[in-house]
């Protein structure tokens, strides 16, 4: 692939019989020098401007309604005044306000809008002209947006703080004014055109193809502040209300509708093209690289434009794939992944495009992701991020990258900074069946494990290091990435944000061993017993082989469901007056036996870490023969009910051991039927069987802006009930058996219903405050939703408003994140690949995108792949928020627990029950004259030893009873029986 240019530049997809678009030099030279009367349009001018040859003497009408800005009344120009003041005054400023006070007039002016448009293009292409007056003229180019109607929009401050700190132009994170060099990556300026507004641009300096572009010289007055920063000005003296819309139309918005747009974007986004391919000054450059993604995140703005968009994808994958971009001068500090990471974030804005790609691009844009995973040391975040997106916006391409992926990260778990991102991206994947079915084998699967695995091992080292005074560094440094919250945190919070990371990481390696488990068919997955239990087993310092916690459970997890997959039971209905029940303690289970005396019918309750079974045993009689002599016992003088013919303990023998000798600490514990034992049971049923979270679901409608109105809103629109129905599943409340996380069950307090999800690992539900009663009369405040919305540590906001959303709008000290969706109605061309001949104009329907965004608190570390904004579709939205929130609220158990011990997931709060009975039982009198016969003291056992007193048994406790020390990974397998 040759290196790209304005000549290569793809062919307008409206162009007669295929013509080429003409470059973008000559596109502005005939906005800046229209045609005389006698001139004619050539095929190469662009179609939006015919008008100006059939006006080429149009002057403005009215001087007087321009330029009323701040008190300051400026003449009327004409063409040539706008151009010569473009070049000679910094107030270039002044067309700004000349450009809103044509569009904000009653009735406004697109003609003289369009004339002064044009010359804020010219300038912003031109390197003839003052950098300031360049620089002021982008800064209202890049706030244009559209809405889906095609009428012009200014975005009141873009969402572009996150690039601008990587690339030092914010406040918190860029130098000291004195130290911020202005140079050029392409251009240099003689000696005698310093000075701060006597800088002029020289022509750019070409690049060869067979070296990296890099700075080619620099200013001698290279300590002069940077020209922009954020947050900015916008390039108009007036004050622009956030997404102002005017009416002005920059695209038909029906078939076969011709318009004179009053503003060409295609040639704005052209600029922005040639910026990248060919370099400019620094200050323009970064300018590009920081506000190019916010840009592209408004699809009706550039859908329209498809030459241009699938242009500005090839130069990007080009310059990626090749490594030939141009770096950052050496005197800001930079480096050239900084650059790489800010063209990664505009290739994934591309996501979003992909159905309006050719095949082959969609694939080459995945391909330039994989490369960026490894290839610069800041980009592996954000291309993991991406890898996520296409995980639900791209299944197929990514079930065909798959094995490149997985090759990928199991290279980098020793980048212990990329562990977050990566086990969260395994955890979206291994929810989408689609973007793996076809490719994924054993090896892949192995490979997965293998990937938690290193990660559960780099944190055992980072816990190891930690209580070791002799090496204090830390396990997991915090990588800078978008946004000022990205600089590292100071010292003495470090180590503990580190410790946190460190604990979501353990937790979330756990999580996806478990995910995949249950995703493997069934007829695969002892294939992987073995090799896991081999691998979660690890020696400490003296050589001892540990099983924590975590392990045990996930061990009793994959007793219970190697070999089922039915799902989860229900106990029948029993009658407890005809039964016989015995408890018992088996390994890390709690076994019920309830047996109908007469039938020997028995319930039998299962009670493990990761869940409960219920099941039915009864052996098959058959009648006896007539021969049969029966066996009577005595006839006795109260004898008032039959004489049970079967017991508990009979069903007990038959499943659970056999006449063979078993050593005695693996033999049953029978438990008393007592008020403790009971008590004990019934708090562990209470226990859930999975890991519960919440989060609240707030809508917000237009206009609204503070928690009370919010809050107090009743109806929605029919994509948030689209997107609620996407989230879970619609239950209701009123005597609901599930854990509603605080809704009210009983008197409709908080509501008929509210939506859940639930898998085998994790149920959410969700907190819907328009689902709620709202009473204004008696709880104006609405404290009845505040109380539930306030005390959840993730919130998803839908924001239909059309104003941005302020993190602190609900004040809580609980709120820790919060997701904003935002609906963006795009309208789409007929079809995805539209033909040669088929107007750019050609719209038919509606279609719905999501710009999706992650606020954390200031306190909190960034841990999600939508830190930075991303565009979803409407199918794959609810999936992807979902994920995203379960995530959150994992890692925000984890924050929320920091100083009062780990959080303790629901299998482990259940499995240290299951223990607490067997340390309370083990060897008491009831275990020693009931269970374990001849155990009670030292002279029952005739001087034997004991192997559950004291220290004297050194094996550990599993699932199916205990293990020797020495062969403890060969008892940890019951697949070798099984």
């Amino acid at each position: 692939m040759s290196k790209l240019s304005n000549k290569d530049s793809a062919v307008s997809i409206n162009s007669a019989q295929g013509s080429p678009r003409p470059t973008l030099t000559d596109r502005i030279r005939n906005l800046a020098f229209p045609r005389s009367n006698s001139g004619s349009p050539g095929k190469s001018e662009a179609h939006s401007h015919v008008w100006r040859d059939q006006n080429p003497a149009l002057e403005i009408e009215n001087p007087a309604d321009i330029g009323q800005s701040q008190s300051v009344k400026k003449e009327a120009l004409t063409q040539a005044e706008l151009s010569l003041e473009l070049q000679l005054n910094p107030g270039s400023i002044h067309m700004g306000d000349a450009f809103l006070d044509c569009l904000q007039c009653q009735p406004y002016r697109p003609f003289e809008a369009q004339r002064i448009y044009d010359n804020m293009i010219a300038t912003a292409a031109s390197t003839e002209v003052y950098l300031e007056n360049r620089l002021s003229a982008m800064k209202l180019l890049a706030r244009l947006r559209c809405d889906c109607s095609g009428n012009l929009q200014f975005a009141g401050m873009p969402d572009t703080q996150g690039l601008a700190a990587l690339l030092l132009r914010t406040g918190l994170s860029s130098k000291p004014p004195h130290l911020s060099n202005r140079v050029s990556v392409t251009e240099e300026a003689p000696p005698s055109q310093s000075g701060r507004s006597g800088v002029k641009q020289t022509a750019a300096r070409s690049q060869s193809n067979s070296r990296t572009p890099s700075v080619v010289g620099e200013r001698l007055n290279d300590h002069l502040p940077s020209l922009w920063m954020y947050p900015e000005h916008h390039g108009s003296s007036q004050d622009i209300e956030p997404l102002e819309t005017f009416p002005v139309k920059t695209y038909a918005t029906e078939p076969g509708v011709a318009i004179n747009p009053v503003v060409d974007l295609s040639l704005w986004l052209d600029i922005m093209i040639d910026v990248l391919e060919k370099g400019s000054d620094w200050e323009i450059y970064s300018y590009v690289l920081v506000h190019l993604p916010s840009q592209l995140t408004n699809m009706s703005l550039c859908l329209p434009h498809l030459a241009q968009l699938e242009r500005l994808h090839d130069v990007v994958v080009f310059q990626l794939q090749k490594g030939k971009f141009f770096e950052p001068p050496g005197s800001t500090g930079l480096k050239k992944g900084d650059v790489a990471l800010c063209l990664y974030h505009t290739l994934t804005i591309f996501i979003a495009y992909s159905e309006w790609l050719p095949a082959h691009k969609v694939t080459d844009t995945v391909s330039t992701f994989l490369i960026g995973m490894s290839m610069w040391d800041r980009t592996g975040k954000c291309c993991i991020h991406a890898i996520t997106l296409c995980c639900h916006e791209l299944p197929k391409v990514v079930d065909r990258c798959l094995p490149q992926i997985l090759s990928k990260m199991s290279q980098m778990i020793s980048q212990s900074h990329l562990a977050i991102d990566a086990l969260e991206l395994l955890n979206h994947l291994a929810r989408l069946p689609a973007a793996y079915q076809k490719s994924i084998g054993e090896e892949l699967q192995r490979t997965i494990f293998g990937i938690c695995i290193g990660y559960l091992r780099h944190v055992r080292d980072a816990r190891d290091r930690a209580g070791d005074p002799a090496n204090p560094r830390s396990a997991n440094r915090l990588s800078r990435v978008s946004g000022d919250s990205a600089l590292q945190s100071p010292p003495s919070q470090s180590g503990e944000v580190d410790k946190d990371l460190n604990e979501y990481t353990y937790m979330l390696a756990y999580q996806i061993i478990t995910h995949w488990f249950l995703a493997i068919s069934i007829e695969d997955r002892d294939k992987h017993v073995s090799w896991i239990l081999k691998n979660l087993a690890w020696k400490d310092k003296s050589g001892k082989i540990i099983l924590e916690e975590q392990s045990q459970v996930t061990l009793d997890m994959m007793y219970r469901t190697a070999y089922l997959d039915l799902g989860e039971t229900v106990r029948p209905p029993v009658d407890e007056k005809r039964t016989i029940k015995k408890t018992y303690l088996r390994g890390w289970s709690i076994v019920t036996i309830e047996t109908i005396h007469d039938s020997g019918l028995s319930y039998i309750t299962t009670r493990q870490a990761s869940g409960t079974t219920f099941g039915i045993f009864q052996q098959n009689y058959q009648p006896l023969p007539v021969h049969h002599i029966r066996y009577e016992a005595p006839p006795k003088m109260e004898y008032r009910d039959p004489k049970p013919k079967i017991y508990p303990s009979h069903v007990l023998l038959n499943l659970a051991v056999t006449p063979a000798p078993i050593p005695i600490p693996e033999q049953p514990i029978i438990l008393p039927d007592n008020e403790l034992v009971q008590r004990a049971i019934s708090t562990f049923d209470r226990t859930d069987t999975v890991d519960g979270h919440k989060a609240g679901v707030i809508y917000i409608p237009l206009g609204r802006k503070d928690e009370q109105e919010i809050l107090a809103a009743k109806a929605t629109s029919q994509i948030f009930e689209t997107f609620l129905a996407g989230l879970g599943t619609k239950v209701e409340l009123q005597g609901a058996t599930f854990n509603t996380q605080g809704l009210d069950r009983t008197s409709n307090m908080d509501g008929t219903h509210t939506y859940a999800w639930r898998d085998r690992v994790t149920e959410i539900v969700y907190h819907v405050p328009t689902m709620m009663p709202t009473n204004e009369e008696t709880d104006p405040q609405c404290t009845n939703k505040k109380r539930h919305i306030g005390n959840d540590f993730v919130n998803i906001i839908f924001n239909e408003s059309g104003l941005p959303f302020r993190f602190g709008t609900f004040a809580s000290a609980f709120n820790f994140v919060n997701i904003v969706i935002t609906p963006e109605q795009v309208h789409v061309p007929l079809s995805s690949r539209p033909s040669a001949d088929q107007a750019e104009s050609a719209y038919s329907s509606y279609r719905e995108f999501f710009k999706v965004q992650v606020m954390w608190d200031p306190s909190f570390p960034e841990t999600s792949p939508a830190a930075i904004p991303k565009i979803v579709t409407a199918s794959t939205l609810p999936g992807y928020v979902r994920q995203i929130t379960l995530n959150a609220s994992v890692f925000c158990f984890v924050w929320s627990n920091r100083g009062e011990g780990e959080y303790i997931s629901s299998w482990r709060s259940r499995l240290r029950e299951i223990n607490r009975l067997r340390k309370r039982y083990e060897n008491t009198a009831t275990s020693a004259s009931e269970g374990y016969p001849g155990m009670g003291n030292a002279k029952d056992r005739g001087g034997a030893k004991s192997y559950v007193e004291g220290d004297e048994w050194k094996g550990i406790h599993l699932a199916n009873g205990l293990a020797e020390q020495d062969n403890i990974l060969f008892n940890l397998d019951f697949t070798r029986f099984a």
